[in-house]
This record gives structure tokens, C-alpha cells and sequence, in this order.
């Protein structure tokens, strides 16, 4: 009978977390999550929306270890209320509304959306690596001089965490008009092989699964059977490395969902497009196969993960817009996290041996 190593693992985790939980783990530590930060170019021509240096000021003041944004930084050359700023000046403008950051000593990590690409204009893909990408890890997909991604594509680690960061556009060829819903699968599968942290967490820009808004939206890979083959392939990759969240915005809204791949793990994608842009309502629809955890299509704000040896919580910031004042959603997800193998190969005799059902406590649980 062949093991399934991943699923043994889930399970000891329900028992108790080996390695990074015992010993000279650190203390706990945090991060920040936000995105869709561009303006809607008629109360704000700056290219950022207006919202942002409040939001900015919020995070610093939580201090966390670093904050990741899911991209739409600016709005780019938006077709509807296009700004009269150059790229380079939305970019400078989206720095210095996010400066409560940087000036606090915040590491600050980023990814492309669709306005920082639009159609791969070659100025805004140089102008945006000049404010933000040359300042990202530099062990990206190098594949050659038209096929470079260090600072666009990225991984790193910190304390007992992996991120991995994927442009989603950076293949996207403007005469064929293809190659628009495509990474480097293998790179990325490769990053998560290599870690040996207990939380991986990847981010891109748009959905995989849509959970607030409607199923026809575009959300990430397109539809039909090479998509939906491409799709199963990258969901299947997370579950079978131990990925437990998926960072996203795209759609103007928050929105937290948990997705099983083929084999049963399950996968929280976390939506937090509600970093400044124009808020979308909120609907009932949603992609099969997503259970809907949390939505809130009303407040700005953003999320912030606490990461500690056993588990990691992730609590929403909602700013009430009218008075400035924040409050925390009643809301709170809640990710276990997955031991080392050195833990496992000690615990699975005796969890093969037992014929006790062991279950987490009862909060959003990750399904065994």
C-alpha cells in the first residue's frame, strides 16, 4: 500500500507540531496583506487611491515583520479615467503613500497585476521594475534575455515561512495575444519542494476559484479544457507541497475561501483586493467546489497573518471610511501548520497503530 506522506503529515499536525514547535523556535511574528491599492482616476488623478496612506499608517502602526502586496499597485493607463501622470509619477506617488512602511523599516514585497501591465507596455513593465521589482529577491525564472523574471517572479523565506511570488503576465505576447494565463509551473514547483519551512504561501494577482464575485469574471487560467488542465495542475502543485494559502486580489472586495485539490488537501485562497480601489458588492455566486468562508465588499483595509509555531490566524482590518476609525472583523481564519518530515517518521508507527479519530478544535480546520 503506498503512503501518502502529505496526508500523514496533516494528520500528525493534528496531534502535535515536531521541529520548528519545539526548542529554539522564535516567538510569534506577522505580516500584512493587501492589494488592488490604485485609485479610480475621478477623485484621485494621483494614479493611487486615496485611501492608501491611511491604510499605510494603520499597518505601520501593527509593526508587522513585512507586508505583501497581490498588485494593482497603480492605475496604470486605465482605458476608462486614464491619469495624466506618467507611469514613473503613479509609481512615485504609490511610494509615497505607502512610506508609514518603509519609513518604519517594514520589508515591503510585491507582485504585478493587469494595471501594472496592461497589455505588456514595455514603459510601464520598466517604470514599474525601476519603483518596485529591482528592490524584490532575485531568484526568479532566468530563461534567457526576453525571458528574464528575477524581480517580477520571487521566493524567499522568513522565520518558519516560505513565500513564493508569480507574475501572471510576464509571458504575455501582445501579437499573438497569448500566453496571458501562464507562469513557470516547474519553477514554482521546484521553490516549494526546496522549502522546508512548515507554512508555504503563494501569491499572484488574480483568483484561481472565484469566491465574491461572479464565476464569468475573469479570474486566473481562463476557461476551457486546456485551462481548466492547466488550473487543476497548479492547485494539485500547492496540496502536493504543502502550500496551505493562496494570496490574491483582482476582484475590489475581500473574500476567503477553502478549495480542495484532487487528493483532498485543503487550500485557503485569501482575496484582498480591498487595498483602495473602488469596492465591488458582493454576490452569492462562487465557483463549484468553493466553500465560502468570509466576504466583506463595504470596508477598506487588509489582512494581517500572525504566524506562530502551531498554527497561523489571520485577522481583517476594515476601515470605516466615513470617520477614519478601524475595527477587526469578527471573522478569523485560521491555518495549522504542517510539521517537519523528521517529525513525522517518529509519530506514524504509532498513528498507524491507533484507530482513535483525532480531530483540531473546532474552528475552520483543514480537512485530513
Amino acid at each position: 500500500m503506498q503512503i501518502n506522506t502529505l496526508k500523514i503529515m496533516r494528520v500528525v499536525a493534528v496531534v502535535v507540531v515536531v521541529g520548528w514547535g519545539t526548542g529554539g523556535a522564535r516567538a510569534d511574528w506577522s505580516f500584512a496583506i493587501l492589494g488592488d491599492t490604485c485609485g479610480d482616476g475621478i477623485t484621485t488623478t494621483t494614479g493611487v487611491s486615496l485611501y492608501l496612506n491611511t491604510i499605510a499608517q494603520k499597518i505601520a502602526q501593527l509593526n508587522p515583520d513585512l507586508v505583501l502586496v497581490t498588485g494593482d499597485l497603480i492605475d496604470g493607463p486605465d482605458i476608462l479615467t486614464p491619469s495624466p501622470l506618467t507611469y514613473s509619477e503613479q509609481y512615485t506617488n504609490w511610494r509615497t503613500a505607502m512610506s508609514p512602511i518603509t519609513a518604519s523599516n517594514i520589508a515591503l514585497y510585491s507582485v504585478r497585476g493587469n494595471h501594472d501591465n496592461n497589455s505588456h507596455i514595455p514603459e510601464l513593465k520598466q517604470d514599474y521594475y525601476d519603483a518596485v521589482g529591482a528592490f524584490m529577491p532575485t531568484n526568479g525564472p532566468n530563461n534567457g534575455p526576453t525571458n528574464d523574471q528575477r524581480g517580477f517572479t520571487w521566493s524567499f523565506a522568513h522565520s518558519n515561512a516560505t513565500f513564493c511570488a508569480l507574475d501572471q503576465y510576464f509571458y504575455y505576447n501582445q501579437t499573438s495575444e497569448s500566453g496571458y494565463h501562464s507562469i513557470d509551473q516547474s519553477w514554482l514547483s521546484q521553490q516549494l519542494q526546496a522549502a522546508n519551512t512548515p507554512y508555504k504561501i503563494v501569491m499572484a494577482h488574480e483568483p484561481v476559484f472565484m469566491t465574491t464575485g461572479n464565476p464569468g469574471e475573469e479570474h486566473f487560467f481562463g476557461t476551457g479544457a486546456d485551462a481548466e488542465a492547466r488550473l487543476t495542475n497548479f492547485w494539485g502543485s500547492l496540496g502536493a507541497n504543502g502550500a496551505l494559502l493562496y494570496l490574491c486580489c483582482h476582484v475590489h472586495a475581500l473574500g476567503v475561501g477553502l478549495i480542495h485539490d484532487d487528493q483532498g488537501n485543503g487550500i485557503y485562497q485569501l482575496i484582498s483586493g480591498n487595498g483602495g480601489a473602488p469596492l465591488e458588492p458582493i454576490t452569492t455566486n462562487h465557483d463549484a467546489g468553493v466553500e465560502v468562508l468570509f466576504t466583506n465588499g463595504s470596508n477598506y483595509g487588509f489582512a494581517l497573518a500572525t504566524v506562530g509555531t502551531e498554527k497561523m490566524t489571520i485577522d481583517y482590518y476594515l476601515l470605516n471610511s466615513s470617520d477614519e476609525t478601524w475595527s477587526k472583523a469578527s471573522y478569523t481564519t485560521t491555518i495549522f501548520a504542517l510539521p517537519e518530515p523528521s517529525g513525522v517518521i517518529l509519530l506514524v508507527a504509532g498513528l498507524l497503530g491507533s484507530h482513535a479519530r483525532r480531530r483540531r478544535p473546532d474552528c475552520h480546520r483543514i480537512p485530513i
